[in-house]
């Protein structure tokens, strides 16, 4: 148990009745603490397009207003001149922070070869990005706070980490940092990982928006810390018209005993689960259609807190015009080739009216 000894913490903080929770985005907005503006200029610069095994790569990067410019990827099908439904694709957590966008993405520069598991392993060894373009989308993938081009570089790491963990490992020492160094820096100013991270999304959100090459049809897609950011675009950006979370759903009170120290700090907004359970965030945004994927044997999250927060969106979206879909699936955390073929379908069918 996470908490050992003080399994009676939750109830003498008061942790709240789902009975008793009001959706509001105001709830969750509060939560993220303290944020930058929204930048006046994002100085966007497009390099000089490419082509790898069917798609066209264009290498684009903009400022959000504070720390490095971000690096991404706008990837669409080869010779397609036409304006095409976006997508923003967001990557995955996986403990891995020196890449971001590699770990989705063939043609942008290969994961050295002791990280090249994230990709057979998470996505069966298949890029997402490359297979959304082929199917018509105009993707947009980029490495967001922490990750790759927005990452604390290994030089900046503080003495201190590294004389705990006795190794000069990058990730160790990024996911060290994130927890000893940045979440006090955070804490310090009233700000949080979730809302930064999810204001990385937001900014590229508008940058997707600027694009000639993009309609005003779009959705967002992301496993595990791809798929938490995704439920958070889905509350903040009404003009998401589906998002596909994968691997990233459960109730809170179902992640207690023993299921919160395999999470990034991305998941726990400040006092967030006084006010909304995690399920409840992904009705913020149910005017718009939703789907998510869970993985029976989730080694993040358990059985029970999944089916639970399955029943509660479906009860919720059963009244609503918007769509929610769902389906387990009998495999560990992960984004099968078989998951995102199913992804990808109902994508088509929200986005191109297939």
């Amino acid at each position: 148990m996470d908490l050992g000894p003080y399994q009676d913490l939750p109830q003498v903080l008061g942790f709240n009745d789902p009975k008793n929770f009001s959706l509001a985005k105001e709830h969750l907005l509060s939560s993220f603490g303290r944020l930058p503006s929204m930048p006046e200029a994002l100085e966007i610069i497009s390099e000089t397009p490419y082509i790898y095994d069917g798609v066209e790569i264009t290498p684009i990067s903009w400022w959000c207003g504070y720390g490095p410019r971000t690096q991404g990827y706008l990837v669409k099908p080869q010779e397609v001149k036409s304006a095409l439904p976006g997508v923003l694709y967001l990557h995955s957590h996986d403990d891995v922070k020196e890449f971001g966008v590699q770990k989705v993405l063939d043609g942008a520069g290969d994961l050295p070869a002791e990280l090249a598991w994230v990709k057979e392993v998470h996505y069966g060894g298949q890029a997402p990005v490359n297979e959304l373009a082929k199917a018509g989308f105009a993707v947009l993938v980029f490495d967001c706070f922490l990750w790759g081009s927005r990452r604390f570089t290994d030089e900046v790491m503080p003495s201190r980490i590294r004389e705990i963990l006795q190794k000069e490992n990058y990730e160790d020492l990024a996911v060290m940092h994130e927890s000893m160094v940045l979440s006090k820096y955070l804490s310090l100013f009233g700000s949080t990982l979730a809302g930064l991270i999810n204001f990385d999304d937001r900014v590229a959100m508008q940058v997707l928006k600027n694009l000639a090459d993009t309609t005003d049809q779009i959705g967002v897609v992301g496993l595990s810390g791809g798929g938490s950011r995704a439920i958070y675009l889905h509350a903040t950006n009404p003009e998401i018209k589906a998002t596909v979370s994968v691997g990233a759903m459960a109730t809170y009170a179902s992640m207690l005993d023993r299921h919160i120290a395999p999470h990034s700090w991305m998941f726990f907004p400040n006092d967030l689960a006084s006010k909304l359970d995690w399920p409840e965030v992904a009705m913020l945004g149910a005017e718009n259609s939703l789907y998510v994927q869970f993985c029976e044997n989730d080694q993040l999250f358990t059985l029970a807190g999944m089916q639970a927060a399955d029943a509660s969106l479906k009860k919720h979206y059963e009244k609503l015009d918007s769509e929610y879909k769902s389906d387990f699936y009998p495999v560990k955390h992960s984004f099968t080739t078989q998951m995102q073929k199913d992804a990808l379908g109902w994508l088509k069918k929200i986005l191109l009216r297939d």
